[in-house]
């Protein structure tokens, strides 16, 4: 599926919040068995090993970013919103996790999905948000991504394969995400086969 205007899929048609979730989950199919790991977590795995769909938007000085520029990264994708009160209460745990990660092949990628622009750049000044922030409204996101609400979260290896998505707010910084994360970043640094980091999980 091409990438698909942000601003086609926000608030406003009645079928779109089960249009929305009917196309994710035809196109994400969930594993019918995650490990205890993942389910300690709160991580649904998938269980096709899709690329995950990219994403073309600006960050908060303009530059036009991709999800692909990230690439040799594990990356935590999450999108919120200023308005979401789970997406304010896991943002400190966010923060936090990128701290506890920093010098490894990790990063938290943030999607904005405000129809305020304006709201999001003083939020992230106010909150002190220090890793990627992309507007999604003025980019491009594909459509399978939403249908879920907020706040939503994907695992994604460093070769762009999905390993599972996070619907609802967590405590990031817990000891159970950071050797999660830790121990993803460490099987992919230096080159490490995606194949076994994805059986363990």
């Amino acid at each position: 599926m091409p990438d698909i205007s942000f601003a086609r899929f926000l608030p406003g048609g009645r079928l779109l919040p089960f249009v929305s979730f009917l196309v994710f989950v035809l196109a994400f199919p969930l594993a019918s068995g995650a490990s205890s790991l993942s389910d300690r977590l709160g991580i649904s795995l998938f269980d096709a090993r899709e690329k995950a769909p990219e994403i073309r938007a600006p960050d908060l000085s303009g530059r036009i970013l991709h999800l692909s520029d990230y690439r040799g990264k594990v990356v935590l994708l999450n999108f919120w919103a200023t308005w979401c009160d789970p997406c304010k209460k896991e943002i400190p745990s966010l923060i936090a996790l990128q701290k506890k990660l920093a010098g490894r092949p990790f990063v938290v990628v943030s999607v904005a999905l405000d129809r305020q622009i304006a709201h999001i750049s003083p939020f992230v000044r106010k909150f002190g948000i220090d890793y990627p922030v992309l507007e999604g409204r003025k980019g491009k996101v594909d459509a399978r991504y939403f249908g879920l609400g907020l706040p939503q979260s994907y695992v994604i290896l460093p070769d762009g394969t999905l390993v599972g998505r996070v619907v609802g707010g967590r405590d990031w910084s817990s000891a159970g995400f950071v050797d999660y994360f830790r121990s993803l970043a460490g099987r992919n640094s230096g080159g490490g086969t995606t194949g076994s980091a994805r059986g363990n999980l």
